[in-house]
């Protein structure tokens, strides 16, 4: 007879808790640019184990979002760097990459920060139509069919 395994047991790369200071390490690798893949290959666990620990510590993934947002600024920030600096020579390759690194945030950086969003034109669609309604109230209305108004009167003083 085999024995079975308890379900309630830790699961492998299940992470429990994280220290301050591992959350600290964690955020400021953030902010300056690393993934959370990389994070989660650093700490020995899976991007799954990462988000699902980020789940349960809703406080610590709200610091973790805005970890990561800083980060796309930081490797806007380097990108600018690298487009300010007095380049002498790249080779084709390394042009070539530059370009698709510049395209792929073009592209990432506005859906990850506020920040970089384009400003534009929002079109409000709104009903133009006017309706004009009367009241079937007759007790108001004064009837000027009866009246002449073809030739104007005098007002004596």
């Amino acid at each position: 007879m085999t024995k079975s395994k308890s379900i309630s047991s830790k699961k492998k790369n299940e992470l429990l808790n994280l220290t301050d200071t591992e959350r600290s390490t964690m955020l400021g690798h953030l902010v300056d640019g690393t993934t959370a893949y990389e994070v989660a290959k650093e700490l020995r666990i899976s991007l799954k184990t990462l988000y699902d620990y980020l789940d349960r510590n809703p406080k610590f993934k709200d610091q973790f979002n805005k970890a990561q947002e800083r980060g796309i600024k930081t490797l806007v920030e380097k990108m600018c760097v690298i487009f300010n600096s007095d380049v002498q020579e790249l080779s084709n390759e390394e042009l070539l990459f530059l370009r698709e690194k510049q395209n792929w945030l073009k592209f990432i950086a506005p859906r990850l920060s506020s920040l970089f969003i384009e400003k534009t034109k929002q079109e409000v669609k709104q009903d133009t139509t006017l309706r004009v309604m009367w009241e079937d109230n007759t007790d108001d209305l004064i009837d000027v069919s009866a009246e002449d108004i073809s030739t104007p009167t005098e007002v004596k003083d």
